[in-house]
């Protein structure tokens, strides 16, 4: 029994995973895929994709003042010109046969298009259905990578006849791979894939006959409307996609760069030197065509029919002309269907007749709810395993916490993980439920229920459990590098103090390398502390995020050998003034050095009990103006030493603009060293300075 509830197990998995492969469409080569990009990955053995993609354009970009284009009536040369494309690229892709860990996958293809310019004769140029045909193999490397390889071959049609040129077949042969985030433990609804191809690109060869009978290349219009190239390419594209609402919408985005490469040896004739009207060649002027390609595709029933929309985007080779390449247009927009269809058989469940008798329903449907405990916090993307039943499925909760199943009567344990909560179980029981009897119409009157056989029904059977979950302590973890900020070197031995947005404090002292490693810290605004000898003393803030870790860089400045502050009975003096920006309390990062000898010594010089932090000005400008500027400065400065260890309540800011001048304001030197900040003692206690005092905390 329970091998063939494994092997029933299996088969559904099977088809789940094949209902989830038919939703890959078809690029405009073939493959599975973006519009271009195609995925390491395709349909499931068994299923095809047919999808038709139409293609307009309508502007004018190929006759420019830069790159004119001859006059087919023998005037002057053409400056500027009306060009209207449209065309469609009708495929077919089928997921040939499972080889070894990987798919085989082919498809076949005929692109149709046709352009017409005002400034060409003829003004309409078709291609009448050149084939691609195309082979590929991709295979999982795990639950997120894939990588693939894929070949085509081009059959193209001859200029100006129906059939194939044999001389112009190219073919194209690549590298595939994806990273698909669905695999992952957490899924996430992403997925990312590279292409790398070479393109053995003979296109130009019909245009061959024509230009020998002109005696002269094809225009510029002739060689973009016919799709002609004259040299190989590699072509890079990388595309990202987003798999929204259980894949249904699916919106990406994807860049092609193309690089050539003259295999062909193709002699380019640029003509004089004067005539601007000539494209430029390859050997000289370099232009790698690029396009940027936004879009995205939709599946408004089920995941077998879908709708496309993309925008091609030109970022160059738009403007800029190569007679070896193919022109780029600015802009080209496309629409399209796509169809996947199973040609396997669903297995269907065999109807055993047997006499009607009551009977229970094979299977009870769990419908659950994960929440955190004592909350109804609904626990998202959580995983849930069954205990001592590895043939069951493991199950993920969805955006509102819930999860169902359907499994046989009988008692279960679930095995519950979740980032940021503890591991924990739920258990629960499943029984049948029980057909009361009834009687049947026609039973003869007066009969008892009890002596009358119940009629064979299944009556539907639910069971609806609630899972809570422990979360973990939402705390954070600080790493901390102490470095010498003159020579790099790691400071060992050192203590640094950390105090948490709950006030709680952390001592450690440094290891060899100068690291500190705080764990269990409070999320919020931390600070951290460290006074070291021969060094000025450190105070920086750092934010913690829950469950995250933090990594700060503690750089520490070596005391200079002439300091720039002096403690003296009244005022904390400086040599230098603290600089601001024109007309601004903004502090110039050149100041930073000296206000922060201005920290070291206040938080060392625990005697001094406040200051007044005073900001003055010269006489330029208005009275009122000087006043409101000098208290925006001195408030700044405040600032900053509470930023950097001083506590708030030894600092009073003040200004006083211009109203006490050191020197008066006839010249510009004594403008200069009026404008500045003092320190001014308030309150002191009297005693001298205690050697070695502690950062606050310490």
């Amino acid at each position: 029994m329970a091998a063939s509830t494994s092997a029933a197990s299996t088969e559904v998995a099977e088809w789940v995973q094949r209902d989830t492969e038919i939703g890959e469409q078809s690029t405009l080569t073939g493959g599975a895929g973006l519009l271009r990009t195609e995925h390491a990955q395709t349909n499931a053995p068994g299923q095809f994709r047919l999808s038709f993609v139409g293609e307009w354009f309508s502007a004018g970009f190929l006759c420019t003042t830069k790159f004119m284009c001859p006059n087919p009536s023998g005037g002057p040369p053409i400056t500027s010109d009306t060009l209207n494309h449209v065309g469609g690229t009708l495929s077919l892709g089928v997921a040939i046969a499972k080889l070894g860990p990987g798919t085989l996958d082919g498809s076949a293809g005929v692109v149709t298009y046709a352009n017409s310019d005002n400034a060409n004769r003829p003004a309409l140029l078709q291609v009448l259905g050149d084939s691609v045909l195309g082979v590929r193999y991709v295979a999982p490397l795990g639950d997120v990578f894939h990588v693939g390889a894929v070949t085509d071959l081009w059959l193209v049609n001859g200029s100006g006849s129906v059939g194939l040129d044999s001389a112009a077949t190219s073919a194209r042969f690549g590298a595939l791979g994806t990273a698909d985030l669905r695999g992952m433990s957490s899924p996430v609804p992403l997925r990312f894939s590279a292409n790398v191809a070479y393109s053995l690109d003979n296109t130009g060869a019909v245009v061959t006959d024509v230009e020998a009978a002109r005696g002269q290349y094809v225009t510029r219009i002739e060689r973009y409307g016919l799709g002609v190239s004259r040299v190989d390419h590699f072509d890079f594209l990388l595309g990202a996609e987003a798999l929204l609402a259980d894949g249904l919408v699916r919106p990406f985005v994807e860049s092609r760069v193309t690089a050539a490469n003259n295999r062909q040896g193709f002699v380019c004739n640029a003509g004089p030197p004067v005539n601007i009207g000539f494209d430029k060649c390859l050997k000289n002027d370099a232009v790698i065509p690029a396009i940027l390609t936004l879009g995205g595709r939709f599946f408004p029933w089920k995941r077998e029919f879908s709708i496309l929309t993309a925008l091609d985007i030109g970022l160059s080779g738009t403007n800029d002309f190569i007679e070896e390449v193919q022109p780029v247009p600015p802009w080209t927009l496309y629409l399209g269907l796509g169809w996947s269809a199973d040609t396997w058989d669903r297995p269907t469940k065999k109807v055993v007749e047997k006499a009607a008798e009551p009977s229970a329903p094979r299977t009870v449907h769990v419908s659950g709810f994960l929440h955190e405990r004592e909350k109804n916090d609904p626990i998202v993307g959580a995983i849930l395993a069954y205990r001592d039943r590895s043939d069951l499925p493991r199950l993920a909760t969805s955006p509102d916490g819930r999860f169902g199943d359907d499994v046989p009567p009988g008692t279960y344990s679930y095995e519950i993980r979740a980032d940021g909560f503890k591991p924990s179980t739920c258990d629960f029981t499943t029984k049948p439920p029980v057909v009361p009897p009834s009687k049947p119409v026609g039973s003869p009157p007066g009969a008892d229920a009890a002596q009358v056989p119940a009629p064979a029904t299944r009556a539907p059977a639910r069971i609806e459990i609630d899972c809570p979950m422990e979360a973990l302590p939402r705390l954070g973890t600080v790493v901390g590098r102490l470095r010498d900020a003159d020579s790099s070197q790691p400071l060992s031995g050192t203590q640094v103090v950390l105090t948490d947005s709950q006030r709680k404090e952390f001592r450690l002292m440094s290891d060899a390398s100068g690291a500190v490693r705080f764990e269990g810290v409070a999320p919020g605004t931390a600070t951290l502390s460290i006074l070291a000898d021969g060094y000025l003393a450190l105070v920086t803030p750092e934010e913690v995020k829950a469950r995250q870790e933090s990594t700060v860089e503690l750089l520490l400045q070596k005391k200079p050998s002439r300091p720039e502050v002096q403690v003296t009975n009244k005022e904390i003096t400086i040599r230098d003034q603290i600089q601001f920006a024109l007309d601004s309390a903004v502090i110039l990062p050149q100041s930073f050095g000296i206000l922060t000898e201005v920290a070291d010594t206040l938080i060392r010089h625990t005697e001094i009990k406040r200051i007044e932090v005073q900001g003055h000005t010269d006489n330029s400008g208005t009275a009122e103006h000087n006043k409101a500027l000098s208290e925006d400065r001195a408030e700044a400065v405040k600032n900053w030493l509470s930023v950097h260890g001083v506590p708030l309540e030894r600092l009073l800011a003040r200004g006083y603009g211009q109203s006490r001048p050191l020197a008066p304001n006839v010249t510009a030197a004594n403008r200069s060293q009026n404008r500045r900040v003092q320190f001014i003692i308030l309150e002191k206690d009297g005693g001298a300075p205690t050697k070695g005092a502690l950062l606050p905390g310490f």
